[in-house]
């Protein structure tokens, strides 16, 4: 668990939620190594947590997602491949604030993360019902049409 998460009062991601997140990774940050403090290096992978919201969203911050309990209770491990695909997005693509556009991008390549990782973006667009209206982010029609547009084609999630 990261240093933000503590101090957000975050807990660890449950097991099956936290290989679901790890898997629509991928392969980390593109174009990015990490290298520790043991001289050892690898891809720069970001970190993930919960909150105890019972409330259904995700927050990425420089690398380090939580997810709220409902999120992990709630989804079905599709909905939660796309929400995990998303946050983690916004940190590949480098947004610090939040914008249509950036949401755009956000659920595009989101799905393609959870595509890659063998999840159903069809599925998991129905995590779209729990988008509140705001002037930032899009009508679900509209994010829905992004996500479907991927067109990734997986029949089923993998078995956790």
């Amino acid at each position: 668990m990261s240093l933000i998460a503590a101090i957000l009062g975050a807990s660890m991601l449950p097991p099956d939620h936290l290989a679901i997140a790890t898997r629509v990774a991928g392969a980390g940050l593109p174009q990015c190594r990490m290298y520790r403090a043991d001289g050892s290096e690898g891809p720069c992978l970001p970190s993930f947590a919960l909150t105890a919201s019972g409330s259904i969203n995700g927050h990425s911050r420089a690398g380090h997602i939580t997810f709220t309990r409902g999120a992990t209770t709630r989804l079905t491990a599709d909905e939660f491949a796309l929400l995990a695909g998303h946050e983690i997005a916004h940190w590949y693509l480098g947004h610090g604030e939040s914008s249509r556009e950036a949401e755009l991008a956000a659920d595009r390549l989101g799905a393609q993360l959870a595509c890659q990782a063998g999840y159903d973006v069809t599925k998991g667009a129905a995590v779209f019902r729990f988008v509140g209206k705001s002037r930032i982010y899009p009508e679900r029609a509209e994010r829905v049409r992004t996500v479907l547009a991927v067109g990734c084609g997986q029949a089923a999630a993998p078995a956790a």
